[in-house]
């Protein structure tokens, strides 16, 4: 049985914002079995669909450009995905280029905008800190303390809009709102613009 790899670039817009990422990976394998792509499973006791999302977007955080990497069994052509899942997936999510992939990525950067009209943000501020130190409640309900600092890469304003962008890594990541948060930014809309992705190690 041959195992071919597929590359999905998606949208996750509007309503979509809020499909969680339980919600996206049952609405993605429900489609493609719909249209009987034929998926290549884990090995194991309880084997799963070879799909793979490649970041976690918050709940709530719209993207243009969301990926996932897709196992087949069987050899097809990518725009297959782009054609045939078109009636399957929900509105505001949709596959907006498939491509044949020889080996598997992560994601290692995400950019991001923020609508913020005329208000004042400090950004320089923020840059010039050593630390930037949030709280993070755990599985179990209890607070942590988390430095976020190493994954703020960049941060400007420009056009009523504040661009920033995060570094993502095996040992975690800062989360857009708490960027917008510690720039004393609240409400506004977030939008993922560009995911960068590097060969996996």
């Amino acid at each position: 049985m041959g195992r071919f790899l597929y590359r999905l670039r998606f949208t996750k817009t509007g309503d979509a914002r809020f499909y969680s990422h339980h919600d996206m990976m049952r609405l993605l394998e429900r489609g493609l079995r719909r249209e009987e792509f034929p998926i290549s499973l884990s090995e194991g006791f309880s084997p799963r669909p070879r799909v793979t999302f490649l970041s976690a977007l918050p709940l709530g955080v719209e993207s243009v450009d969301e990926w996932v990497e897709i196992e087949l069994t069987e050899n097809r052509e990518p725009g297959d995905f782009v054609t045939r899942l078109v009636g399957q997936l929900p509105a505001g999510m949709v596959v907006t280029e498939a491509t044949r992939a020889e080996g598997r990525v992560a994601a290692v950067e995400a950019e991001y905008e923020a609508e913020i009209g005329g208000a004042t943000v400090d950004t320089a501020a923020l840059l010039a800190r050593k630390e930037v130190p949030v709280e993070r409640r755990t599985n179990d309900g209890k607070s942590r303390t988390v430095d976020i600092r190493p994954w703020i890469l960049q941060v400007a304003t420009a056009d009523g809009k504040l661009r920033f962008s995060i570094r993502i890594t095996d040992n975690g990541s800062a989360r857009p709102e708490e960027v917008l948060r510690e720039l004393g930014v609240t409400g506004a809309r977030i939008l993922r613009t560009k995911t960068v992705m590097a060969a996996k190690k």
